[in-house]
């Protein structure tokens, strides 16, 4: 068998002789295009050149490209693990020529590959080309092509629509026809054998014709009219899913039995001791497990971790999904998935190094993840049996709002639910869903931030600004601060001043803007923030003297000094933190994020677990040694690979161009930045660590100060402490064990008051059994106790469910500023009483809202006048919901 490795790098080096520059695959979330979650094609890192708003120093390229597709348009999750071809990670092998080579050379490579590189066999070969419709005229140049020049045979050759032989951006934009190529695998391939009235076809609904490539010619713009115009420069941009490549070049039915997914299945065997192919539900499982775990290896690797939304909520869901298939069909009921990131690694050590690099935060996010879910994805699939174990007889629809209670109580996914309810020959309601949904999310929601934009419109004709304030030689030891400019325009209702040329930096890289002021002949610009905008440099503030439409000839910008030394000094601090960093943490504490300001410097970096207070007093330490030794920081411009066999720390996932700034500090730090620094790392004074916390599973976060910043944190804390001296009537020295002994003096006061409260608490419990009206061997309580408060009540709460009498209740206890904490329970073993439900009805008497599970919830109320209410309303509720 040709392994997966020997293939791809036939494919590089097929291409790579043809002129093509062979470039790295992007990261699997686009930088710098919002309208995509993951990267799904090939071409989305060279979007900007089909767009003509980028270019390339070459005009043919090849690669290889992580794609993920679990979202929007390109979505293949219901059918990944069910059939054996659609995956959610996906290798996307492309060639793409920008105003070069066009179809011929597209088509007849195409062709000679897979005829004489992978040797298939050309009898078994179909391609499609656009048939044309109303406002395009039909492909009949590939058609052409492909008959007189590449030959194929007769019979081979379909025209199709726009659907499958059309490529457009979107509404409006770059557009053109495409050519695919499809595999013929033989009627045993087709998975709707015995179907009534059903043919295998090219572009058909069964698994038989495989489309393998797709030639795509961008010719066309379709203007926002519908029209189109033909480009100036065509290109060729193509696609070949590469997990089909090596299952049909190795004569495979199936994806999943290729080396790409073997390595996988021999794990999961070894752990779960099932062999892949013994029954059809848990060859699912592997296929499922597999698939997901290459997804999340692959999306955790380039930066994205689980959350609740966007990206990181689609990997909570892909995540959760393989642990309920690992759970309930393989018997994985410990943690699995961190232990096959290993083998994933193994799978791509040349082509995708990073996975093997970022292997330990890897694992610790998938653990970590693993493990949260897990402590309730038991109780989620009980409660799910429960809910379609309910329905009526003929009943096959699951209530969309008890269906949400799965996600909001134990986070099951809607995509979970509706795949365990299609096990089952059910389905959700989504309305009911949607709609419970909605209350959800408006109950939550928060204030959001508005930006304010603006109009490239605003801007047309005016020229592009020179940024001046780097050094202005390779290595140089200044920045400029100011400079003599002219003015170009003053937009935006006079809040965005526009210069020829500029010292002022622009946000980007996480360092903030600088702020000054920009003055000349009976003008004034307050600069309060500086952004990027396409080629401009836009100063945001206010005008305090002259006018828009009589701006000076010349003007003087001037950048606050004070500001950008601070912030320079904080920026160098990032360098060095993340240096100290790898030194006591490992090289596994990889940058994730900055932001770098005047009073504070931010950086986020994967770890897995809390930074003790010893390693945080090492890094602090670190840092300082290397602020003393005052050493040299410069900057060097040179070619990205230069750059990298320096040894110089790239950022995973940033995007940098051909050249590139080198920040160079002393002999023990060099990355790639185009931020500002100091000229010697001295001049960062000192450094504090403020804080230190978790961002997000894996991802920790520091929070710290240098110069004046630095000085005030740690004259802050030496008055604090010998505030508390005061205070203690001690010397500083001993402030640690004076509070020792005082806090081994409370916590001994609380246990007795603990005592005392039990007891308490055992005394109202006697007294509750005592008045309890009894419905056969169930007692009803309801019970308001202004003595105790919501802790206490809840404990009685718990004493009253765990006597051997059964009992179903309300309990209202006061709360500050005359709320009303109320709690409602229920004993093991009354179906009637749903404690969750019952709390929702009661608390909207005294204007409140609250829910929880069968056997305990609790909420809280306005409205003390309605107690009486309240608690004779619970009472007869309660009645008649046991008679």
């Amino acid at each position: 068998m040709t392994t997966a490795s020997q293939i791809r790098q036939l494919y590089l080096d097929f291409f790579a002789k043809r002129g093509h520059r062979v470039v790295p695959s992007a990261p699997v979330f686009p930088q710098d295009d919002p309208t995509l979650l993951f990267t799904n094609a090939g071409m989305n890192q060279f979007k900007d050149v089909f767009l003509g708003t980028g270019s390339r120093p070459y005009s043919r390229a090849a690669d290889t490209q992580k794609c993920i597709r679990v979202s929007g348009k390109h979505n293949d999750l219901e059918e990944v693990g069910i059939d054996t071809y659609h995956h959610t990670f996906f290798e996307m092998l492309g060639n793409w020529s920008f105003g070069d080579y066009f179809k011929t050379e597209a088509i007849e490579w195409a062709w000679e590959f897979l005829t004489d590189v992978a040797k298939l066999p050309v009898d078994r070969l179909y391609v499609t080309v656009f048939e044309g419709n109303e406002s395009v005229e039909r492909d009949q140049e590939s058609a052409e092509i492909w008959q007189t020049r590449v030959k194929v045979p007769d019979g081979h050759l379909h025209y199709c629509g726009a659907k499958d032989n059309f490529w457009e951006m979107g509404d409006s934009g770059p557009c053109g026809p495409c050519t695919e190529i499809h595999v013929d695998r033989g009627p045993a391939a087709c998975d709707r054998q015995g179907v009534p009235g059903h043919i295998c076809r090219v572009n058909g609904d069964c698994a038989r014709y495989m489309e393998v490539w797709n030639l795509v010619f961008i010719q066309y713009n379709r203007m926002p009219d519908g029209h189109l115009e033909p480009l100036p420069a065509r290109h060729v941009d193509t696609g070949m899913g590469f997990e089909r490549l090596v299952g049909l070049w190795n004569g495979k039915l199936s994806n999943y039995d290729t080396d790409l997914f073997s390595p996988l299945f021999d794990h999961l065997t070894t752990l779960c001791g099932i062999t892949y192919g013994a029954e059809l539900k848990t060859d699912i499982a592997f296929r499922v497990i597999a698939d997901h775990a290459r997804t999340l290896c692959m999306a955790i690797t380039d930066g994205v971790t689980p959350s609740n939304t966007g990206r990181g909520y689609v990997l909570r869901r892909l995540l959760r999904r393989a642990v309920r298939y690992g759970r309930q069909f393989l018997g994985l009921s410990e943690p699995f998935l961190g232990q096959l990131a290993p083998t994933v690694a193994d799978i791509y050590p040349d082509i995708f190094p990073e996975i093997g690099q970022r292997l330990a935060h890897v694992q610790a996010v998938l653990t970590s993840e693993e493990t949260s879910f897990g402590r309730t994805i038991e109780q989620g699939i009980r409660r799910f049996d429960e809910l379609a174990s309910e329905l009526a007889s003929g009943t096959v629809i699951i209530d969309g709002g008890r269906a949400f209670q799965l996600y909001a109580t134990y986070g099951f996914p809607l995509d979970l639910i509706e795949l365990m309810a299609r096990e089952r020959g059910l389905r959700v309601d989504e309305a009911g869903w949607s709609s419970a949904e909605a209350d959800h999310e408006k109950a939550s929601e928060g204030k959001k931030r508005v930006y304010t934009t603006l109009s490239l419109d605003e801007l047309e004709g005016v020229p592009a600004t020179t940024f001046v304030g780097y050094p202005h030689d390779d290595g140089a030891q200044s920045y400029g601060t100011r400079c003599e400019a002219a003015p170009l325009a003053l937009v935006n209702g006079d809040t965005v001043l526009v210069l020829d040329r500029s010292p002022f930096y622009a946000e980007s890289g996480g360092q903030i803007g600088d702020t000054g002021r920009v003055s000349g002949e009976g003008f004034l610009f307050e600069v309060l923030a500086t952004r990027k905008f396409g080629d401009y440099i836009l100063h945001e503030g206010k005008l305090t003297e002259g006018s828009s439409t009589t701006l000076p000839a010349k003007v003087v910008a001037q950048v606050d000094l004070d500001r950008r030394l601070d912030t320079m000094a904080n920026h160098t601090a990032t360098h060095l933190l993340h240096y100290a960093l790898h030194h006591v943490l490992g090289e596994h504490a990889q940058q994730q994020g900055s932001s770098v300001e005047p009073g504070r410097l931010r950086f986020d970096f994967t770890h897995p677990a809390r930074v003790t207070s010893e390693e945080l007093a090492g890094i602090e330490r670190i840092v300082n040694e290397r602020i003393l030794e005052n050493a040299p920081v410069h900057i060097n411009v040179m070619d990205l690979e230069e750059a990298r066999a320096s040894g110089a720390t790239a950022i995973f996932g940033e995007k940098y161009g051909e050249s590139v700034r080198v920040v160079s500090a002393g002999d023990f730090s060099r990355e790639l930045c185009g931020g500002t620094h100091v000229i010697s790392t001295g001049q960062i004074g000192s450094f504090a660590i403020l804080e230190e916390s978790a961002l997000s599973a894996g991802v920790r976060r520091i929070v710290a100060v240098t110069r004046h910043g630095a000085l005030a944190h740690f004259q802050g804390l030496r008055g604090t402490l010998l505030d508390t001296g005061r205070l203690l009537k001690v010397p500083a020295d001993q402030v640690p064990g004076r509070v020792e002994k005082l806090l081994a003096q409370l916590e001994e006061l609380r246990a007795g008051q603990a005592k005392k409260a039990t007891a308490d608490v055992k005394d109202l419990r006697d007294q509750l059994w005592s008045q309890a009206h009894g419905l056969g061997d169930v007692h009803v309580i309801v019970a308001y106790f202004a003595q105790l408060d919501r802790e206490g009540a809840a404990r009685l709460a718990d004493e009253l469910r765990s006597d051997t009498r059964r009992c179903a209740g309300l309990l209202v206890v006061p709360e500050k500023d005359d709320g009303l904490a109320l709690l409602t329970f229920a004993s093991a073993g009354i179906p009637a009483v749903h404690a969750g439900n019952l709390l929702k009805e009661l608390a909207a008497i005294v204007g409140g809202r609250g829910g929880g599970r069968a056997d305990f919830a609790q909420g809280g109320g306005r409205d003390p006048e309605k107690i009486p209410m309240l608690l004779e309303t619970a009472k007869n509720r309660l009645i008649s919901l046991l008679s």
